[in-house]
């Protein structure tokens, strides 16, 4: 299993969107910036961040690379 660390939050204002960003625990010089719900507290962050991980593991089960 990874094991990631939440290293910030960030709300774009003119953009009405939030990040999260993470890395990983055992390589903290890989980092990932995903998107979570638009004015994301602090208390929410970490259940929306496995939320986003989630997805983007669903995203990549069957990836297809697209060389132009």
């Amino acid at each position: 299993m990874t094991n990631f660390v939440i290293t910030g939050l960030f709300h774009d204002f003119s953009k009405k969107r939030s990040s999260v960003m993470v890395q990983w625990k055992d390589d903290p010089e890989r980092n990932l910036g995903l998107i979570v719900p638009f004015g994301c507290s602090l208390d929410d962050i970490k259940a929306e961040a496995v939320k986003a991980l989630a997805a983007l593991n669903n995203e990549l089960e069957n990836p297809s690379i697209i060389s132009e």
